[in-house]
């Protein structure tokens, strides 16, 4: 299961750092904050009824239907010369997301006791990681010296191979749990998990926004890979899943998102930080400030860069694991699968409003970075306090 959900993972960041760049040249410069959000608004559509999938038709059912969504996308994107016909293709791509993490989580938390439920997550999480941090780097490498179409059958063959994998595992669901489905609220959502949900939502307004603008912000200090912060933070967040596994089982769900958030909120704090130096030199042309890449001092430039990903990964190694297994905490085996959805609903919804934020503060072919990041701070801080708040409540 893990290996199938690093290949799935990888299949979809794959392509995530040229996206940019490919919808500027379809004419969409005015629609790159869009990117993120057409992807994870067909993921919300989708969740709902994930989680109905994989509670009564089974685990395997929602992974393998998510892997075909991918394999379709990574086929047309080539095929596809128009704005509108790109973001329609990245919609498509996103129902892939809906389906298939929701099925394997699932599966995880079937098959290990609740004691243990934390470092199974976590150890799900780093496989997922993995996969992500090797799309980064593979993707730019491809798209340099085979061209970008064959990035994108890269992309597909990697979600068949995921596809593969997951057709050789058991399927864990009960029969006895199978429902009619019914289109209802009560049916869609699951309100118990709602603590870890919004937690989710909180720190995945940051997520939407660092995906859709650190390429062009890592550019803009003057180093040339676009995948420096995401690789770093996502390389830092698989060391700290295996630890934050064991504080979340042995202290507690929110114990453990309150130190995530917290790092989270300094790493923040540290990307506006060089965001305004940046808009500094920019504005007065001044060559003596060292708080970015493009100052006399690269290396000081350098490390602020890397310390606010490596604080942004530890935030993540604690709350992505956590969140997860407490959500898995408020259902039991029969409805563990729509707890799961209404997790990642909110984790959509998180996204989708970081992304809507970025197309915000767009400016020509350019950001507001200070504008942000602080609102990525902000939630940041609010899960931090409900963190906080809940830990009383334990």
């Amino acid at each position: 299961m893990c290996i199938g959900a690093m290949s799935f993972f990888l299949s979809f960041n794959l392509i995530l750092p040229e996206l940019n760049a490919e919808l500027r040249g379809r004419g969409g410069a005015d629609y790159v904050g869009w990117i993120i959000p057409a992807f994870s608004f067909s993921a919300l559509i989708a969740r709902p009824f994930s989680g109905w999938i994989t509670d009564n038709l089974g685990r395997k059912v929602a992974m393998i239907g998510g892997c075909l969504f991918c394999i379709v996308a990574g086929c047309f994107y080539p095929m596809v010369s128009t704005v509108t016909g790109f973001l329609v293709v990245r919609a498509i791509h996103g129902f892939s997301t809906g389906f298939t993490p929701t099925g394997f989580t699932a599966f995880t938390a079937d098959v290990v006791a609740e004691s243990h439920r934390g470092r199974a997550m976590g150890w799900q999480g780093m496989f997922n990681n993995l996969g992500t941090t090797i799309g980064y780097a593979l993707g730019a490498i491809i798209a340099k010296y085979c061209g970008v179409d064959w990035m994108y059958y890269v992309s597909a063959a990697l979600a068949a191979t995921a596809w593969m994998m997951f057709m050789q595992l058991p399927e864990t669901r009960l029969e006895g749990h199978k429902r009619q489905f019914q289109f209802s609220l009560k049916q869609l959502f699951f309100w118990p998990a709602w603590k870890p949900s919004l937690i989710m939502f909180l720190v995945c307004i940051s997520l939407g926004s660092i995906l859709t603008v650190m390429a062009d912000f890592t550019l803009a200090l003057g180093y040339e890979n676009k995948g420096l912060f995401l690789s770093i933070y996502i390389g830092v967040s698989l060391l700290f899943r295996l630890v934050s596994g064991r504080v979340s089982d042995k202290l507690g769900r929110a114990w453990s998102t309150a130190i995530g958030t917290f790092s989270q909120v300094l790493s923040m704090a540290i990307l506006m930080y060089m965001a305004m130096e940046l808009e500094h030199q920019l504005q007065t042309g001044c060559t003596d400030c060292n708080g970015t890449g493009m100052g006399a001092d690269k290396g000081l430039g350098m490390g602020w860069f890397v310390l606010s990903a490596v604080f942004y990964g530890i935030g993540q190694g604690f709350n992505a694991p956590s969140l997860f297994a407490w959500a898995s905490d408020t259902a039991d085996a029969q409805h563990r699968g729509r707890a799961l959805a209404m997790l990642f609903m909110f984790l959509e919804m998180g996204i989708i409003a970081g992304g809507l934020t970025a197309n915000y503060f767009i400016e020509g072919n350019s950001w507001n970075y200070p504008g942000i990041f602080a609102v990525s701070a902000g939630g940041f801080a609010s899960g931090l306090l409900l963190s906080l708040a809940w830990i009383r409540k334990r």
